[in-house]
């Protein structure tokens, strides 16, 4: 029999375990660049966590459950046997037409010796039954990897989008620029995500933050971001996250957006974010946008090779 139920902080050293039954080997990366094999034990935190994220280590994956539990998000173990075999882990959004109010489902991790067990199924039905009594509107799942799987669960695929690059550029809009300082979510609460929605917005809202969930770990804390509340002309808002760039396609100096807008994108945002980064020194910016609104974003917007793709269950 399997059950699913809300993941604890003692659940933390087996979700670890999922998570790292997958990693075929463990390397460290030289001063010269090159990766070389070394033991788990061997790794430092941070090394461990440059395999997968805060998952691959039991004190960082306890940190990250924490802050899903106390409301960023809903961590979700499968258990058979009495053993924990498979995570979860499912962010409510508030969104903008067309995902609206969602539940995104942004991990699902089975025990490498325990595929294809039910495990992951289980994990989806009851997040699709959660949804129904949220009143939620979808489920959705972004980049799925295992297309095929979620296809099978009812997941139609429905949008597509793509990884961009452009330059900054000083331009004639008026609007001034402040830092964030409020942390809480829900004043983006219905908002647009016109540049950076590789996941829901709660989830990308909450990598704003790494000192909620980095574990003091100096090599992600002390990377170069900025948090900025933009005022623009016509009465528009948005909130720009700008960070050091993960995705693939980057080039040396670019940084990545991620663009929260009370409006859909409008040729003054635009400007705008151009214009700040272009004063702030920047040489280019990379993001994420959906391919419906490449259209209406003009042809200084370049695409990237990087493609995703988004599914969704009605509930």
């Amino acid at each position: 029999m399997i059950s699913v139920r809300l993941a604890t902080l003692q659940d933390a050293a087996a979700i670890t375990a999922i998570h790292t039954s997958d990693v075929p080997s463990w390397s460290r990366i030289g001063a010269d660049g090159i990766a070389r094999p070394v033991d788990y034990a061997d790794l430092s935190i941070f090394e461990r966590w440059q395999h997968g994220g805060p998952w691959m280590s039991i004190e960082t994956c306890a940190v990250h459950l924490n802050r899903l539990l106390a409301g960023s998000g809903i961590p979700l173990v499968a258990v058979q046997d009495g053993e924990v075999l498979a995570e979860a882990e499912v962010y409510e959004n508030f969104e903008a037409p067309p995902f609206g109010h969602h539940l995104e489902i942004a991990i699902i991790a089975t025990h490498a010796r325990h595929h294809r067990q039910g495990l992951g199924t289980a994990l989806v039905e009851y997040t699709c039954q959660m949804a129904r009594l949220m009143k939620c509107e979808r489920v959705t799942v972004s980049d799925a990897a295992v297309r095929g799987f979620y296809e099978k669960m009812g997941f139609q695929q429905t949008h597509t989008g793509r990884g961009v690059r452009f330059t900054p550029q000083a331009g004639r809009v008026f609007y001034q620029a402040t830092p964030l300082t409020d942390r809480n979510p829900a004043q983006v609460k219905g908002w647009y995500m016109p540049f950076g929605r590789f996941r829901g917005s709660r989830q990308e809202w909450d990598r704003l933050f790494p000192q909620d969930w980095a574990a003091g770990l100096p090599e992600i804390l002390n990377r170069p971001a900025e948090h900025v509340k933009l005022n623009i002309s016509g009465g528009q808002q948005a909130i720009l996250f700008v960070t050091e760039p993960e995705m693939p396609d980057y080039q040396l100096g670019d940084m990545h957006l991620t663009c929260w807008s009370g409006r859909p994108f409008t040729p003054t945002l635009y400007a705008a974010i151009r214009d700040w980064a272009f004063r702030q020194g920047y040489r280019g910016l990379v993001s994420y946008v959906m391919d419906s609104e490449l259209p209406t974003m003009g042809p200084d917007l370049h695409p990237t090779q990087y493609t995703q793709v988004f599914f969704e269950r009605a509930v």
